[in-house]
């Protein structure tokens, strides 16, 4: 089957001596494995259609239950050049993609989580780098809420540390059963999963990266780690 969709790219790896290995989340397919044949040579037609964050439109030559497909000819739907020129935005912005890379089923389509995953890029390349990793905090919460396991994130108890419940999300008071988090942290959260764009400081996040990896877990029933968090510090 020859399919022509607009696609994010999650990921890409070397493959022989001129191609990549693609993971896209593509609107109609899901999440699909590609070959870009050629897409390291100086004179590909990919350009930079097959770089990570890049939002394409691609034809893809599919094959049922194969794990890879050979994608014939991409292009830009719109260029996120902001995206790779500064640290923090690269860093929010993979942390999104890899959210999506390691929640998401091979070939379950979900339009939902193709639009937010689009929307967000496209705000992030708009974002000062400041606030950047606040908006992948609230894409991360809102790919909670598409996959049926929100955060309610409601208002939190009296005390300077929280609890939140792993099953169902509820704030609690410390003590209770749940993830500890401080208020400082958790009220960063709820500001990022409300769609404001706040700093957020380095004690603040990497509670919240404590939290929301134990809360995928186990809702997933996986482990769900991330690798991008603290690479790219």
């Amino acid at each position: 089957m020859i399919l022509t969709t607009e696609a994010i790219v999650l990921h890409a790896r070397r493959h022989g001596d001129s191609s990549r290995i693609v993971t896209l989340y593509t609107r109609e397919l899901g999440k699909v494995g590609v070959v870009a044949k050629g897409a390291r040579t100086t004179k590909s037609a990919f350009g930079s259609a097959m770089e990570p964050l890049s939002h394409i439109r691609c034809t893809v030559y599919h094959r049922p239950m194969k794990e890879l497909h050979t994608v014939a000819k991409a292009e830009l739907v719109h260029p996120l050049r902001r995206l790779g020129s500064d640290l923090e935005l690269l860093r929010s912005g993979l942390l999104m993609c890899e959210m999506v890379m390691k929640t998401q089923a091979q070939e379950q389509s979900d339009a939902r989580v193709f639009d937010l995953l689009a929307t967000a890029l496209h705000r992030l390349n708009d974002e000062d780098p400041s606030t950047a990793y606040s908006v992948s905090v609230g894409f991360r919460c809102a790919l909670a809420n598409v996959m049926g396991f929100g955060l309610p994130l409601g208002e939190p108890p009296i005390g300077a540390v929280v609890r939140i419940g792993l099953t169902d999300g509820v704030v609690r008071r410390d003590g209770e059963d749940g993830l500890r988090c401080s208020l400082s942290a958790y009220e960063t959260l709820r500001t990022c999963a409300g769609g404001d764009a706040c700093t957020v400081t380095h004690a603040d996040e990497l509670e919240i990266e404590s939290v929301l990896s134990l809360y995928f877990s186990h809702h997933l029933d996986t482990r769900v780690v991330s690798a991008v968090a603290t690479a790219l510090r």
